[in-house]
């Protein structure tokens, strides 16, 4: 079922979004926030991985770069902080303990087939893990609470149709290893929620909370064909883990529950489709290249809206109430593809990356296609 466009869905400016600096000579592949600062992690295809500083920006002068990560050159394909979100029960007194976020390493996924780890504290010292014999797809910290400091822990997706999990500690063999049916096209978590999706358009949903010392590690279930016949092209898991959101190369996105109990209200809707002026009446169909979620203010403990955005192909971006299914705000084309997107760590900042995405193979690319970085500012309002 889609969610009703309503009249009151606004469409947005670009006017206000603001240029990043000078960077990515290449495009970028993935962009992910700090957990707990207004800090941006670029993945390019140039083979490096740029940081950026937006705390109180104002204009694009007031972004401050940091060191990059430099891979060589190899494409990086993904990137994500390290960052904690484990809940630890205490019998003796009813109440859940938050561990505290992170955020002082990055870790990249090439396609040299390597994990490169950076600590921002002393950008010089790279750490690079092997282990896998086709390029690295995704990268993502991950709490496993069965096993001791899980702060470390990291889980790398493959083309070799493989997971594998690392503890940077214990390096350089990775202390579990999943075998899957297919390549890893995208992979996400938050809390105990792990899902990957793979080129036979399914979604492995691995829930890390009921695992035990020892235990190999297995989906707790899989879905099929989540966003219809179309293939999977992006992934995002809520806050917390208990939602996630896909889209497609069919121009639809799909939003379900974590818990195998609720695939029955899995529903999928268009998002990158255009209806043809022509006199054929033929649809348009742009690719879903980014998905991402805005953590709610306050943890989701007071219902606010489920907002989700949604990047393609055609150089649009929608905001969404998922929870309503109403489309919030839609923007118009920025001129070229946009590859990636998120929200920062309270969802007051929103970015994007507008370079070529390869839809339309090596004849579609040309020297002058946009290629860039853009900030907003989100409206508070469009979160309540």
């Amino acid at each position: 079922m889609a969610p009703k466009i309503t009249a009151t869905a606004k469409v947005g400016t670009l006017a206000n979004d603001i240029d990043f600096p000078k960077g990515p000579q290449d495009t970028v592949s993935a962009l992910r926030w700090s957990p707990k600062a207004d800090h941006l992690a670029a993945a390019s295809w140039d083979g490096k991985v740029y940081i950026y500083d937006t705390t109180n920006v104002a204009t694009g002068a007031s972004i401050r770069g940091a060191a990059a990560l430099d891979g060589g050159q190899a494409p990086f394909l993904d990137c994500d902080f390290n960052q904690v979100s484990f809940d630890e029960f205490r019998a003796h007194m009813d109440v859940m303990v938050y561990a505290m976020d992170e955020g002082n390493m990055i870790a990249a996924a090439s396609a040299d087939q390597r994990i490169h780890i950076m600590d921002l504290n002393s950008p010089g010292q790279i750490m690079t893990l092997s282990g896998h014999t086709a390029p690295v797809r995704s990268i993502r910290w991950v709490d496993i609470p069965c096993v001791p400091n899980p702060t470390g822990l990291l889980v790398s997706g493959s083309w070799d149709k493989t997971l594998l999990v690392w503890d940077p500690r214990r390096q350089p063999n990775p202390v579990a290893k999943v075998t899957l049916s297919e390549r890893v096209w995208a992979m996400d978590g938050s809390g105990p929620t792990l899902i990957a999706g793979t080129a036979n358009n399914k979604l492995q949903v691995f829930n890390l909370g009921k695992m035990t010392q020892g235990n190999a590690i297995t989906p707790d279930h899989i879905i099929d064909k989540p966003v219809g016949d179309f293939p999977i092209k992006s992934l995002a898991v809520h806050s917390g883990g208990s939602f996630w959101a896909a889209g497609s190369v069919g121009g639809r996105a799909a939003f379900g529950y974590a818990d195998p109990q609720k695939t029955d209200k899995t529903f999928t809707f268009r998002c990158h489709r255009v209806e043809s002026q022509t006199k054929d009446k033929l649809t348009e169909v742009y690719s879903v290249n980014s998905v991402a979620f805005a953590r709610p203010p306050d943890g989701g403990r007071s219902g606010e809206k489920i907002v989700l955005a949604t990047a393609g192909q055609d150089g649009t971006t929608n905001f969404w109430n998922i929870a309503d299914r109403q489309r919030l705000q839609a923007y118009p084309s920025v001129g070229g593809s946009i590859t990636a997107c998120g929200f920062n760590w309270d969802a007051t900042l929103f970015a994007y990356a507008v370079g070529y995405d390869w839809g339309k193979g090596y004849a579609g690319n040309s020297a002058d296609h946009p290629l860039g970085l853009k900030l907003r500012k989100v409206e508070r309002s469009l979160l309540r």
